[in-house]
């Protein structure tokens, strides 16, 4: 979902202007959920006001929609599909294999299932966290792989090694939840704290607080907090696009369209006491004029 967001606001904001043979407002950006609602961690309430602000972002919302396939031209909806070059997956990937090593259970999506402690059943001395472990929270559902879980995972398991190393233990571990947040846009985020249900400006504001409190360091805190006003205020009109040939398929598509020079070889001048020198003809023509 944030990611949707920040290409609408990419496309039809910062790159409006940018293009003279391109209209970069006419992309058309299609959101798929298999799920009835956005953010299903969240109230009802903050999943409608996060899909009424994509929608205003020009973002087109498909709620209970499962993709079945999809390749390098195409989008599969079940009977349906959509014809597109770029497709942006964020449902999540396959977890660590960990539990193949240890061959222990897992879950679904490959998790270790661990104990309270965090241990692996039958091993009190391995401990799995972050998004490799399938952790059951205080209310009998499972954590999310986020930062915030991993991080007190691991102040856990750190604080009982220590303990069972001057021979005493601690009590299971307990996940204390410290809110979520989401940003869809400038001024458009939704914030859940507790009972505390935020959206709009003033849920960016405090996902913009919260985001720059927790850098380490002040000067990182300013630097930060100035390059995100700048962007603010110009609406990041230093933002570019590099289009062209790029990546592994370079090799493919190279012959076609930069020809390599023909090669020759040019002796060395001092004896054979190096291997020929590989150079284009260009250079060679060059070197002739220069002696000439």
């Amino acid at each position: 979902m944030e990611m949707a967001g920040a290409i609408a606001e990419l496309a039809k904001r910062a790159l409006a202007s940018d293009f003279r043979s391109i209209d970069p407002r006419c992309a058309r950006i299609i959101l798929i959920e298999a799920g009835p609602r956005l953010l299903a961690p969240f109230a009802p309430s903050l999943s409608e006001a996060a899909r009424r602000s994509l929608e205003h972002l020009g973002v087109e919302v498909r709620l209970g929609t499962a993709v079945t396939d999809c390749d390098c031209t195409r989008v599969s909806l079940g009977q349906g599909r959509i014809e597109t070059r770029t497709i942006v997956w964020a449902a999540g990937v396959k977890a660590s294999p960990a539990a193949e090593w240890l061959g222990v259970s897992s879950d679904r999506a490959g998790r270790v299932e661990v104990q309270a402690d965090l241990s692996v059943p039958g091993h009190p001395h391995i401990f799995v966290i972050g998004d490799a472990a399938a952790a059951i929270g205080s209310d009998g559902r499972r954590l999310p792989g986020v930062a915030p879980v991993a991080k007190q995972q691991g102040w856990y398991v750190a604080n009982l090694l220590m303990a069972r190393a001057k021979g005493k233990t601690l009590p299971t571990f307990h996940y204390r939840d410290f809110g979520a947040m989401a940003t869809i846009g400038r001024k458009h985020a939704v914030a859940q704290v507790g009972a505390c249900k935020l959206s709009g400006v003033s849920a960016w504001l405090l996902w913009s607080l919260a985001h720059i409190y927790f850098l380490i360091g002040p000067r990182n805190r300013l630097a930060v907090a100035m390059n995100w006003c700048w962007n603010y205020v110009t609406f990041q009109r230093g933002t570019r696009l590099i289009t062209g040939i790029s990546g592994s398929r370079i090799e493919d598509v190279l012959p076609a369209v930069m020809p390599a020079p023909p090669i020759v070889e040019v002796g060395y001048s001092l004896g054979d006491r190096m291997p020929p020198i590989p150079v284009s003809a260009e250079l060679r023509g060059r070197e002739n004029l220069q002696h000439a």
